[in-house]
């Protein structure tokens, strides 16, 4: 008794479906002849395109099997949108075809990397005995450098340094010229400070919740806004201190920095404080943690004033800083037992 062969499917596809695009014919097609006058249409409609060629592939290899093995051909395309459109689109004709062929098995034939993408698709329904991937010979080296490119590109997270941190100094540089680097390597080392010290969570996590307080009309949505511009205030402060001072190295610089602007930059981080605590509500007891992280904001903020006062002017010696120093271990401690207590 002879066994029954299981039939197989030579599976062209067409993910962006130039197929349709080019010759006006839908897919799926099924069958040999059919197949030939689709690939014939599509090679004289558009003879660069590659699509034609993975076609005749697919035929090709059918004929070669088609004595020994129960085979059939089918071509199924997607949608010029690539993306969850194309492959919903995919899926469906799958099941199309897969009504007509009954079949478990199939040999895939594609035109690049492009395709091979929606690969889960075609496993969740078929078992790939063979994979068959026609890239012309001249572009396969230019092709397989382009999807490497657009897959870097195309990364969320790298796009943003690729394309965002150029445009961004390009836009600085057109709008303030020479003096626009300075702002432009001001910023460059905000995001390595941001990256060096993982601070991306935390960052995300705070304009998640300023863009929910606004978006809800909450009343704290005030105190962001005005703890911006304070904020703002307080580093033009400490900009224009150094330039009253004759620094002579980045330790002085950033001394004066720091004493012209600390005060104003506590005051701006206190009514940050102030409207996270009325977003809370008076009932919660998360809300005394915040008043813990004022008092250690402020004692940070006397102990730097003071470390900056001194390296600016040493003869004034260090007793200022050591009081400053237990004055503020007082305060952090007393808000945490307060916190403690309270909690």
């Amino acid at each position: 008794m002879t066994r029954k062969k299981e039939k197989i499917l030579v599976l062209c596809i067409d993910r962006d479906n130039d197929v349709g695009q080019k010759t006006g014919l839908k897919g799926p097609v099924i069958g040999r002849k059919n197949n030939l006058e689709v690939a014939t249409k599509l090679a004289l409609a558009d003879p660069t395109d590659s699509d034609s060629n993975t076609i005749f592939e697919a035929i090709r290899t059918y004929d070669n099997l088609k004595k020994e093995k129960d085979i059939e051909v089918a071509t199924i395309t997607g949608h010029r949108k690539i993306g969850i459109k194309s492959d919903e689109e995919i899926n469906r004709q799958l099941e199309k075809v897969l009504k007509k062929i009954k079949t478990k098995k199939t040999i895939l034939v594609t035109d690049g990397l492009d395709d091979e993408r929606i690969l889960p698709i075609i496993q969740s329904k078929l078992d790939i005995i063979s994979l068959n991937r026609v890239v012309m010979k001249q572009s396969e080296r230019l092709e397989g450098m382009y999807y490497m490119v657009h897959d870097f590109i195309e990364n969320p997270k790298m796009s943003k340094v690729v394309l965002g941190v150029p445009a961004l100094a390009l836009i600085l540089y057109a709008l303030f010229g020479d003096t626009g680097w300075r702002a432009i390597l001001g910023f460059l080392g905000l995001y390595l400070l941001i990256k060096g010290f993982k601070l991306e969570d935390m960052i995300v996590k705070f304009l998640t919740d300023v863009r929910t307080t606004i978006t809800k009309r909450r009343t704290s949505s005030f105190f962001y806004i005005v703890a911006l511009f304070v904020a703002l205030i307080g580093i033009k402060s400490g900009y224009d201190f150094t330039q009253t001072i004759a620094a002579k190295d980045i330790l002085e610089l950033s001394a004066a920095f720091i004493n012209g602007s600390i005060y104003i930059l506590f005051l701006s981080s206190l009514i940050l404080m102030i409207g996270k605590i009325i977003s809370l509500g008076p009932k919660t007891k998360e809300m005394f943690k915040y008043v813990t992280m004022v008092a250690l904001g402020f004692s940070v903020t006397l102990v730097s004033f003071e470390t900056s006062t001194i390296i600016l002017n040493p003869e004034i010696g260090m007793f200022g800083l050591f009081a400053y120093i237990v004055f503020g271990f007082i305060i952090v401690l007393v808000a945490i037992l307060f916190e403690r207590k309270m909690t």
